[in-house]
C-alpha cells in the first residue's frame, strides 16, 4: 500500500507521526511525506521522501501578524482558543491545499494519514477519493479550537461543492477512515471521545521505562516559543543551582558565555535519552516535552506560554506529574521552589512513574500500523 502522511510545518506537530510512519515502511508500505520547508530535513534524515506541500512557519506569522494585530494585546492564555483555529484553518489549509492535491495526484497514495490540525488533508482526500485517518499530537483540541476551525472550513468545502463531515472532516467515516488518538486516557480532561473509527496509540511508542538513579534537571524550551523572559528567569534559577542542570535552548546559544560547571547549555538535545537521567523536567508545557518526559516516569514543571500548553498544564496537575507556574506566578524564588518541591516530594515521582506504567500499556506503532491497514 502506499500511504502518504502530511503535517504542518511545524516540528511539534510532525514527530508525533514519525512511530507510526516507521511501523508502516517497516510492514512493507511505500510510505512518503508532503510537507511545507520547516520539517522536510527533519522527515529527510529519517529516510523517508518528502514532497513539498504548503508555507513555512514564516509565511504564517506574517499573515498571524497581519489579520490579527489584536493579538499583540492579548495576554497567551486569552489567545489560546483562537489562535488554533485562525492559524490553522484561516490560514494554512487555503494556502496547502493546491500543493497538497498535487502530490496526491503525482504520487497516487491510497491512504492520507495527516495531523488533526492540518485541516486541508481530509478535503483534499475527499476530492481525490481518498481515504483518511488523522492523528492526535496530544491531549484531545477544546471544543472551541473544534468548532472554530469548523466555521473557517466550511466555506471551503461548500467552494469545492462538498458537504463537510464533523470536525472539519478530521473524524470521516468509511472504510479506513479514522482517528489515532495519541492522548492517555487519564489526561484527557473529560473531553468526549471522537466519532468513527478510533486507534489508540502511545505517544511514546518504542520508549521503555527506565527506572534506575537519577540525577539533575532537564530543561527544554521548545521549538517555536522558546525565546521568552520566564526562560531567562529559569536558566537565572539553573545557574544559582544546587541541581546538575542540561538545558535545550531550541535556538542558537549566546556565543562566548561561560556557564557554571554544573550546567550544561546546547540547541538541541536528545530529549528521550536525557529523559532516561534526569530526577525533574522543566519546559513550556508542549505536549511531546510532557509526554516523552513521563514516559522515563519523570515529574515536570510547566512555564506555560501558548498555544495548548495551558491546557497540558492543567492534565499534568490533575494527575499530580507536575507543578505549573503561569503568568506572574513564573518567577525565580517560585521556579526554585518548585523544583525543589519537584526534586524532594516523593508524591510527584510516584505519580510520574504511574503515567510511564499507562503509556507503557497503551497499543504500541506496530499494533496500530497493523489494524489501519487491515
Amino acid at each position: 500500500m502506499r500511504i502518504l502522511f502530511h503535517a504542518p510545518p511545524l516540528v511539534g506537530h510532525t514527530l508525533p507521526m514519525l512511530p507510526l510512519a516507521c511501523a508502516l515502511r517497516e510492514h512493507g508500505h511505500t510510505v512518503a511525506w508532503a510537507l511545507g520547508a520547516d520539517t522536510q530535513a527533519l522527515v529527510q534524515s529519517r529516510g523517508f521522501e518528502c514532497h513539498a506541500a504548503g508555507p513555512d512557519r514564516a509565511w504564517a506569522s506574517a499573515q498571524l501578524a497581519q489579520h490579527w494585530p489584536e493579538r499583540q494585546r492579548l495576554r497567551p492564555e486569552q489567545q489560546a482558543g483562537e489562535l488554533g483555529p485562525r492559524l490553522f484553518a484561516g490560514l494554512y489549509a487555503p494556502a496547502t491545499l493546491p500543493g497538497l492535491l498535487q502530490v496526491l495526484e503525482r504520487w497516487q497514495p491510497d491512504l492520507l494519514v495527516h495531523d488533526v490540525m492540518a485541516h486541508a488533508a481530509p478535503l483534499a482526500a475527499a476530492l481525490r477519493g481518498l481515504p483518511s485517518v488523522s492523528h492526535g499530537f496530544g491531549l484531545p483540541r477544546p471544543r472551541v479550537s473544534i468548532e472554530g476551525a469548523a466555521a473557517r472550513m466550511a466555506p471551503l468545502w461548500q467552494a469545492h461543492g462538498l458537504e463537510m463531515p464533523a470536525d472539519s472532516g478530521n473524524h470521516r467515516l468509511g472504510s479506513r477512515c479514522g482517528h489515532v488518538d495519541i492522548c492517555p486516557p487519564s489526561l484527557r480532561l473529560g473531553e468526549p471521545l471522537p466519532a468513527g473509527q478510533r486507534w489508540l496509540q502511545s505517544p511514546t511508542s518504542g520508549v521503555r521505562h527506565q527506572p534506575r538513579p537519577r540525577q539533575g534537571v532537564l530543561a527544554s524550551f521548545g521549538t517555536v516559543h522558546h525565546a521568552q523572559a520566564s526562560f531567562d528567569r529559569l536558566l537565572n534559577v539553573l545557574r544559582a543551582g544546587p541541581w546538575p542542570a542540561r538545558v535545550a535552548l531550541g535556538r542558537a546559544a549566546a556565543a562566548a558565555v561561560a556557564e557554571p560547571g554544573h550546567v550544561h547549555i546546547a540547541a538541541w538535545l536528545d530529549l528521550p535519552a536525557e529523559w532516561a537521567r534526569c530526577r525533574v523536567g522543566a519546559c513550556h508545557g508542549g505536549a511531546g516535552t510532557v509526554l516523552g518526559a513521563l514516559a522515563q516516569g519523570v515529574p515536570v514543571l510547566l512555564l506555560p506560554v501558548a498555544a495548548d500548553q495551558f491546557r497540558n498544564a492543567r492534565a499534568l496537575r490533575a494527575v499530580g506529574a507536575g507543578l505549573a507556574l503561569e503568568g506572574e506566578e513564573q518567577t525565580e524564588a517560585a521556579m526554585h521552589t518548585a523544583l525543589q518541591r519537584l526534586h524532594d516530594e516523593p508524591a510527584f515521582t510516584q505519580a510520574a512513574a504511574r503515567m510511564a506504567d499507562e503509556l507503557a500499556a497503551m497499543p504500541q506503532a506496530d499494533a496500530v500500523a497493523r489494524a489501519l491497514v487491515a
